[in-house]
């Protein structure tokens, strides 16, 4: 029994099984786990350094392991993959995109446990209603190069009013580097120029994500302090784009003032 994965399942529940157990299933040649497989699931846990380093492995590594080749460990990476994207709530064609949360709910599975770095581009209509989402450059594990031009000529193409700029951050860290924070000021500008404002600029990692524009790196957009926090939750407005608000200055939180000055309009601190 206590090396049967397949008994302890049916007398105790799946809940009940380890994730060597769980992962021996993956690892047969067919038919039921035995020890051979369940064996061989604790020797790839230990080598990658457990569960969550699993759903991040390359194949390459996998595949050092004695008893696992190419099939196998494509077998065990397609599944992680799904279960990532099992916890994502993913924005289709046409959804409302009102808001940071909405944005990284949609993208967590795919970006906060990749191994490399991912730039996206989310693309918006007029009503905060998602249009695309295009993948712009992928790097190496810490680095990623990007043009201005990669970044709007889809937003033209697509016919996008605004844009949410994301990427992920391997490393975990999900504070934004000063690379990070130039490039946003740049594709800032050449946004300005186009007439294709940029909404956010979001980090995400596995344990959450940091919004640029939360902490001031998006000039237009103008939300509450949030030193230090990763989750925010401002809502963006249709009306933020109007250029008869804020003195002409677009800014992207809606604002309930029929005096608007164009200053930072004053918001709810953000909650982790």
């Amino acid at each position: 029994m206590q090396d049967d994965p397949n008994a302890r399942a049916i007398q105790h529940g799946w809940t009940a099984l380890e994730d060597a157990e769980l992962l021996s299933f993956l690892l047969t040649r067919g038919g039921l786990p035995g020890p051979s497989a369940l064996e061989t699931a604790r020797w790839l846990l230990r080598h990658v350094g457990g569960l969550k380093r699993l759903s991040r492995a390359p194949e390459g590594q996998l595949c050092q392991v004695a008893g696992i080749g190419p099939v196998r460990a494509r077998r065990v990476l397609a599944l992680m993959t799904l279960s990532r994207r099992m916890s994502e709530q993913p924005l289709y064609r046409g959804d409302l995109c009102d808001s940071p949360d909405a944005v990284f709910n949609s993208l967590k599975g795919r970006l906060g446990l990749a191994a490399c770095e991912s730039f996206l581009v989310v693309l918006l209509d007029a009503r905060l209603r998602k249009l695309a989402e295009v993948e712009i450059a992928r790097g190496q594990a810490n680095a990623v190069a990007v043009t201005p031009r990669d970044v709007f000529v889809p937003a033209v193409l697509e016919g996008a009013v605004s844009i949410v700029l994301v990427h992920n951050h391997p490393s975990g860290d999900p504070r934004p580097s000063l690379e990070d924070i130039a490039l946003t000021m740049r594709l800032q500008r050449a946004g300005e120029l186009l007439g294709i404002p940029i909404r956010d600029h979001l980090v995400i990692t596995a344990r959450g994500f940091t919004s640029m524009a939360a902490q001031g790196h998006v000039p237009q957009l103008r939300h509450g302090d949030s030193e230090g926090a990763l989750a925010c939750s401002p809502r963006w407005s249709v009306d933020d784009q109007r250029p008869d608000r804020h003195n002409g200055r677009p800014c992207t939180l809606s604002c309930s003032s029929s005096t608007c000055s164009g200053d930072p309009c004053p918001t709810t601190p953000m909650e982790e």
